[in-house]
């Protein structure tokens, strides 16, 4: 099986337009994705989507949705009109969610939705500490074996187009399911500080695991040359 190349998502997190756009031409003519968080879409809102969109630009938008069955594929279909190439909804919203989404969107729509599985901003110890209601339930999951569950979830589910998880997952899940789709955040240069990411590779170890996509925020739009580092990391993913 011949494996497609490592996309390069840049995340725009940014609390304007106008140095999100900075980025944007900065990096024009690179062969990247951009991802466009809850901080940026509140500020922006969608007409500035679309014009990202209207302008051929590929667009991840990352509300990593989680609600009633209902609002999220409600919420879904005003995101389809928007044209980009990505959403992501929590996989723990669970399947009457994902059912309802399926339902809702139209057969004909390019939307690939990304199924969310444990944040990269987690420790062990914080994920077990957080899930400790839910475990009373049941029996209490590591963040490896919740992840592994999701990625069942998201290999299965017919409205899925892949999922998001830490480049530490990535290989085991590929085994398993050789063709999913996995966008992996927490990419960082071996001299770069962790910020708030806990599980983290550098974007040619997570390439050569099987990531299909990996998501690269401030090393590049916070560097004084931006492109450099994108061409750089391109590179490093062929």
């Amino acid at each position: 099986m011949i494996r497609k190349p490592t996309e390069l998502v840049v995340a725009l997190d940014f609390d304007n337009t106008e140095e999100a756009e900075k980025i944007i031409s900065a990096l024009e003519g690179l062969p990247i994705i951009y991802k466009v968080g809850l901080e940026l879409f509140t500020s922006t809102g969608a007409d500035w989507i679309k014009k990202l969109t209207s302008a051929g630009q590929r667009v991840f938008l990352d509300l990593k949705l989680h609600d009633i069955p209902n609002t999220v594929s409600k919420t879904i279909l005003q995101i389809n009109k928007l044209g980009v190439e990505f959403t992501s909804v929590h996989l723990i919203g669970g399947h009457k969610m994902l059912d309802l989404i399926h339902k809702c969107l139209p057969q004909d729509s390019k939307l690939k939705i990304l199924g969310i599985s444990v944040l990269t901003s987690f420790k062990e110890e914080d994920w077990i500490s957080n899930t400790s209601l839910v475990a009373k339930l049941g029996s209490t999951r590591s963040i490896h074996d919740s992840v592994l569950h999701f990625s069942t979830v998201a290999n299965d589910h017919p409205v899925v187009s892949g999922m998001v998880c830490s480049p530490h997952e990535v290989e085991e899940i590929k085994k398993k399911y050789p063709e999913i789709y996995l966008m992996v955040p927490g990419i960082r240069p071996t001299d770069f500080n962790k910020d708030d990411q806990e599980r983290v590779m550098t974007s040619q170890e997570a390439s050569r695991v099987g990531a299909s996509a990996i998501v690269v925020g401030r090393p590049i739009t916070q560097s004084e040359k931006p492109r450099l580092v994108a061409e750089q990391i391109l590179k490093d993913l062929t």
